[in-house]
């Protein structure tokens, strides 16, 4: 159960961290050309894998709380292999934003 909840709390903190470096005002996207080794993606599929199981894991656990429904459940790890699919043949690249230019700033009101 330690190991659980210290998992849980370590992925909120990661997705906390990444949400406040994707909202810095007015930063503008510079599309960069890495080409990863081999190696790289081997270490980045085997952090992906890991991942995927701890989300999967914390969604079968709400699934079994009654948080959602088995198809609510079914649903989300379908997209999230879908996701790591997508990932993988992209070869690991991840993209953060779909549009090109600034990043959008949440706390602005159009």
């Amino acid at each position: 159960m330690k190991k659980f909840i210290f998992t849980l709390i370590t992925v909120c903190l990661l997705s906390f961290s990444l949400h406040g470096y994707a909202s810095a005002e007015g930063q503008q996207l510079t599309p960069q050309k890495v080409n990863l080794t081999d190696a790289q993606k081997q270490e980045l599929d085997k952090l992906h894998k890991q991942l995927f199981t701890t989300k999967q894991e914390l969604i079968n656990k709400y699934v079994e709380y009654g948080v959602f429904t088995k198809e609510q459940g079914d649903m989300m790890l379908k997209k999230m292999e879908e996701r790591y699919q997508k990932l993988k043949e992209n070869g690991y690249m991840m993209r953060w934003h779909h549009h090109q230019g600034k990043i959008p700033n949440p706390q602005k009101s159009n």
